[in-house]
């Protein structure tokens, strides 16, 4: 398990970003879990190009209290993330929450996941893993 404390505050900027980091050379799944005191809001994690600007969408996730969770698991070589790649985190328009998160890397026998916690403005954790 490898933890890294990416944090960022979602009021400031339209998609929390990240560089893909950990142990494996690629991840074949991205979870996310809810961490924050907000319930039912959906959010998106995006695959970006060097710019920032979004490369395409890896999947959809939708959170419905403290403590759900909800994953993507894509199949296929060409399908996986591999390490150094930018990652962000986007919500609806109507989402005006204030959020943060960090990424911990897990490695299981038959999936390499990525997996983000979003918390509360001010939450995660002070150092990397």
């Amino acid at each position: 398990m490898f933890l890294f404390a990416a944090v960022s505050v979602f009021a400031q900027q339209k998609i929390m970003s990240f560089e893909v980091k950990g142990f494996e050379k690629s991840y074949n799944q991205v979870k996310v879990v809810n961490e924050t005191s907000y319930e039912n809001f959906h959010c998106r994690v995006v695959i970006l190009n060097a710019d920032s600007t979004v490369k395409e969408v890896y999947g959809d996730y939708e959170l419905k209290e403290k403590g759900d969770s909800d994953s993507n698991t894509k199949n296929g070589s060409d399908s996986r993330i591999k390490q150094g790649a930018l990652l962000g985190i986007q919500f609806p328009k109507s989402f005006t929450g204030e959020t943060s998160f960090f990424v911990e890397y897990k490695d299981y026998p038959l999936f390499d996941v990525i997996v983000i916690h979003l918390t509360d403005k001010g939450g995660g954790y002070e150092e990397e893993y």
